[in-house]
């Protein structure tokens, strides 16, 4: 390939194994990166790490736990020497009414969808700032800014990541880094979790009538993680056929 362009950057993709994360890592790799993949489990962010080929790498760790991300970041320091792209996946929807939401399914939807990449995050920017700059990108959602009815736990925190993503692209700036968030609506495994007549509705609001698709989202991360968005920051892309406009 004549210049990609992610070529010999390293990129962390968390919660790497399917879905968007998967289709990111893969999207960035065939554009040169060296891309860590990451899951819970060494086995399978490895087994995707070596579907990918190298130099993909696999790295366990539990983002939602500050000293696992902690760990992660400097592991990635040790074994590649740098870190340019950062991108928060990882996310869970515990869905229910906020009558049924208990204390542990909130502690764990903002553990891992918000507090996570605030760890990851505050890890990564001394080495960017180190280094020269570097990318951030968040991964949100239009029910963090619009709200869903049963999403209560899950819009409350992709609206937090929203907040974190439009404040840290002023507070990094000046350093080289930027900050953005990347708000989709595909069909994925979490999406699954939908109702049909919910789908259908959906599918009814959007003013784009075809279904998107992870590649999609994944052309979208490209974007804003290369050059191509280098006077870009602060902003929220919308992989979501018009329905942020409902």
């Amino acid at each position: 390939m004549k210049n990609p362009l992610l070529h010999n950057q390293v990129a962390l993709v968390t919660g790497s194994t399917r879905g968007l994360g998967r289709s990111i890592a893969e999207r960035f790799a065939r554009e040169g990166a060296q891309v860590v993949i990451n899951s819970r489990t060494q086995e399978d962010a490895e087994a995707v790490a070596q579907a990918i080929g190298p130099p993909a790498i696999g790295m366990a760790a539990d983002v939602s736990k500050p000293e696992e991300a902690n760990r992660l970041v400097e592991q990635i320091q040790r074994e590649t020497g740098r870190l340019d792209i950062l991108v928060n996946n990882a996310g869970i929807a515990l869905d229910n009414f906020v009558t049924g939401i208990s204390d542990e399914r909130w502690d764990q939807v903002i553990a891992t969808n918000l507090s996570g990449p605030l760890y990851l995050i505050r890890a990564t920017v001394p080495h960017m700032k180190q280094q020269g700059g570097g990318t951030i990108l968040n991964l949100l959602s239009w029910s963090g800014l619009r709200g869903n009815v049963g999403q209560a736990t899950y819009s409350a925190s992709k609206a937090g990541l929203h907040g974190l993503t439009l404040s840290l692209a002023k507070e990094l700036g000046k350093f080289g880094i930027r900050v953005n968030g990347l708000a989709p609506a595909v069909p994925t495994d979490m999406a699954d979790q939908m109702s049909d007549e919910l789908k259908k509705k959906t599918r009814g609001r959007r003013p784009i009538k075809i279904d998107g698709t992870v590649d999609d989202v994944a052309e979208g991360a490209l974007f804003l993680a290369s050059e191509r968005s280098r006077f870009t920051t602060g902003q929220i892309l919308h992989v979501d056929g018009g329905l942020h406009l409902n």
